[in-house]
């Protein structure tokens, strides 16, 4: 039994075969017009390829936040003018800004993005239809996806605020596609933001590039100053009604004086106090909440950040992909070394090397 197996790996080793680096450069110059032609052949298919990929453009847009240092002197100056009026500032000395660090992470939200899908967009063709729209229509979906985009199309999710977010199939897809084509980079350094989104039309890329620059300052506007809007509403109302008690209880002490005018009763002196005690204490409340009110907008105007845009959003005139040239190189080059392949093939018979070893 081991004697027939040594004879056939013996003829194995007898039928193995080495080619050097000479004799393949010889016979790949022999078949020099194969290779070419199918190197060729490669060549026609990238640039069929390149030529139907859809094309991708970039819009960058770059913004400057503001720093402390230079809000804290702005409102310090503030500060100084209101002390003429009787008014405290030491109290919003110190305020922390959001860190412009945490700005990138806006535009990855959900809530960013489903914003962004309702917006409208103008194409290159002067077509007008929202984001979500757009990038339906320029999505390649699969056969399960497009199956269950038809199944929930009839059923559209509108989120309740402060709800937990209910997404569809559809709107999940297209929110995984908008933070792959939507981003904010900070430079640590300069402290500059940019803002790029790549689209494959060079208008709606430079429209959402802007729609996320807006997004953005108002977002950081909205957070800076929330709570020193909602103290500024809660000074409002409070000092409408303040002055509602004021004028009353000046009406009250008016109206007294008019009735009471040529009486002097002991009775009727006191009630004239009351009265003009309550016109004292509404007088009082009042003039502490106005300036309580003139204090909560400077902090309203202190807290706002300013944003310096540094380069607006442009309409891109060169697209970053499809790389045709390098897709041509790069097919040529996979022809070239499959036409190299076919003809080593062909030329040796590997095929029938192969069936004489596992015959012996």
């Amino acid at each position: 039994m081991m004697e027939p197996i040594m004879n056939a790996s013996h003829a194995g080793r007898q039928t193995g075969f080495t080619l050097s680096a000479g004799e393949v450069i010889r016979i790949l110059l022999q078949n020099r017009v194969r290779v070419l032609l199918v190197a060729l052949l490669f060549g026609l298919a990238g640039v069929g390829v390149a030529l139907m990929a859809t094309p991708e453009f970039v819009s960058e847009a770059k913004i400057m936040p503001e720093m402390n240092s230079s809000s804290n002197d702005v409102f310090k100056r503030l500060a100084s003018v209101a002390g003429f009026a009787g008014i405290d500032m030491a109290e919003t000395e110190g305020v922390d800004a959001v860190r412009p660090d945490l700005y990138p992470n806006v535009l990855q939200s959900t809530p960013f993005i489903l914003y962004l899908l309702d917006r409208p967009v103008r194409t290159r063709t002067g077509q007008q239809q929202t984001v979500a729209s757009f990038l339906d229509s320029h999505k390649s979906w699969s056969v399960g996806k497009f199956l269950a985009r038809n199944e929930e199309s009839q059923r559209l999710v509108k989120n309740t605020p402060g709800q937990p977010v209910e997404l569809t199939r559809q709107q999940q897809d297209l929110a995984e596609e908008v933070q792959k084509r939507v981003s904010a980079k900070l430079d640590t350094r300069s402290g500059i933001i940019t803002i790029s989104a790549k689209m494959p039309d060079a208008n709606v890329a430079a429209g959402v590039a802007q729609l996320a620059m807006d997004y953005l300052t108002q977002y950081v506007t909205s957070y800076r100053t929330e709570k020193a809007r909602q103290d500024l509403q809660f000074y409002a109302d409070r000092l409408s009604e303040a002055r509602r008690r004021y004028q009353n209880a000046q009406k009250g002490v008016f109206e007294y004086n008019d009735q009471h005018r040529y009486m002097v009763v002991q009775a009727a002196t006191m009630d004239k106090q009351r009265r003009e005690a309550e016109l004292s204490i509404a007088q009082t409340v009042y003039t502490e909440l106005a300036r309580q009110y003139e204090q909560a907008k400077l902090k309203v105007q202190e807290r706002t950040p300013v944003f310096k845009v540094l380069e607006p959003a442009r309409v891109p005139l060169i697209r970053v992909s499809p790389k045709r040239t390098v897709m041509l190189l790069l097919y040529t080059l996979v022809g070239l070394a499959v036409g190299s392949l076919l003809v080593l093939v062909i030329k040796l018979n590997l095929v029938e090397r192969l069936k004489l070893l596992m015959a012996s």
